[in-house]
């Protein structure tokens, strides 16, 4: 038997070994069963219509913000101060609600942002920041907040998992999470205080929808634009 003729068969057996152990990999990977996405405590219409001097009313959700697998659009008004600010959340088992961020609705929308006046408000309950903007242009501007929740991953039953199964399920696991934003136009300076209260009062009910484990974040991921308010 030539060398070249013994090279070849040693590389074919080699090839075949690959493809039945690749094979193999995949089926066993395969028996994985996926875990469902993890649900909210209850749902986004629990939120209390009155937080605080705040009462609520819910408004139409437009065709183009139907995303997701639960929405809140809801008005609230402070009626000792007149004041008005619009609520805007929105829950995805897949986390598709962090595919939305105010830095690029509002600028497509044509409200450029005030970089200037970026800053981040500390809550209570969680170390993480609400993210503070102020978009618009002179005369017509209105600060908007920006957070969100991480859901925990739902425990997997069942039998145990190898190594490799287990990284195979954390890769494709999908991490559900909430979005919330508020929207207050800015009338008066003390606009903004106003604001930052609610923000604090809807925070601390939007803890008793999720569930124990959840993370407060603002850190901004990919985007994609969907327009309206609630971008």
């Amino acid at each position: 038997m030539s060398s070249l003729v013994l090279r070849t068969g040693v590389v074919a057996v080699l090839l075949a070994a690959a493809g039945a152990g690749q094979y193999a990999l995949l089926e066993h990977l395969s028996a994985v069963e996926e875990v469902p996405p993890t649900p909210l405590a209850q749902p986004l219409a629990a939120l209390p219509a009155a937080l605080g001097p705040w009462s609520g009313e819910d408004k139409e959700i437009e065709e183009q913000l139907m995303i997701g697998d639960d929405r809140l659009s809801r008005v609230y008004v402070d009626g000792p101060r007149g004041q008005k600010v619009t609520l805007w959340m929105v829950y995805s088992g897949t986390g598709e609600d962090r595919q939305h961020h105010p830095e690029i609705c509002m600028a497509v929308a044509g409200q450029p942002e005030d970089p200037g006046v970026r800053q981040t408000l500390a809550v209570p309950g969680d170390p993480h920041p609400v993210q503070q903007y102020r978009f618009g242009r002179t005369g017509k501007s209105q600060w908007v907040f920006y957070w969100h929740y991480t859901l925990p991953a739902a425990a997997a039953e069942g039998r145990e998992l190898s190594a490799a199964q287990q990284l195979h399920r954390k890769l494709r696991r999908k991490t559900g999470s909430v979005t919330i934003e508020v929207f207050a136009p800015e009338s008066a300076p003390t606009d903004v205080e106003g604001a930052r209260d609610f923000v604090r009062l809807v925070d601390a009910a939007v803890r008793k929808l999720v569930p124990e484990g959840s993370v407060r974040g603002s850190e901004r991921v990919p985007v994609k634009y969907v327009g309206g308010a609630g971008g």
